[in-house]
């Protein structure tokens, strides 16, 4: 049985990401994002070690310089994180994944359907 597809359209639809892709995809730059975060933290860490070592930094000014960065950062990463939230649930939604609020909502619908059925199984005995 001959294919009913064009080869142009079917270049086009292996061209395209498939869902599962795309989820892989974005956790693998969730993961990368995260790793540059924690490097970039061990490395400021090395770094104050090092002057505190040689004695360009005292020990006290190494502590506040590190309290003040990580103050930054987690304002920094309080604003990436919430990027990220916004990045990843517009992917999710792209590939259909459903989201918190579409669970609850299907749950609660679940439940008045279990109630209805439960009072017309009720109804039907009684007769």
């Amino acid at each position: 049985m001959a294919e009913s597809t064009t080869p142009k359209r079917r270049k086009a639809r292996e061209a395209e990401p498939s869902k599962k892709d795309l989820f892989q995809l974005t956790r693998r730059v969730l993961l990368a994002g995260i790793g540059a975060a924690a490097l970039a933290h061990d490395e400021a860490h090395a770094f104050l070690d090092r002057l505190v070592e040689r004695g360009e930094l005292a020990e006290e000014q190494a502590r506040k310089l590190l309290s003040e960065m990580r103050e930054r950062r987690g304002g920094r990463a309080g604003k990436i994180r919430s990027h990220l939230h916004e990045r990843l649930g517009e992917a999710l939604q792209t590939i259909g994944v459903p989201t918190r609020a579409d669970l609850q909502s299907l749950e609660e619908r679940l439940d008045r359907l279990t109630e209805r059925v439960e009072a017309l199984l009720r109804e039907k005995h009684e007769t």
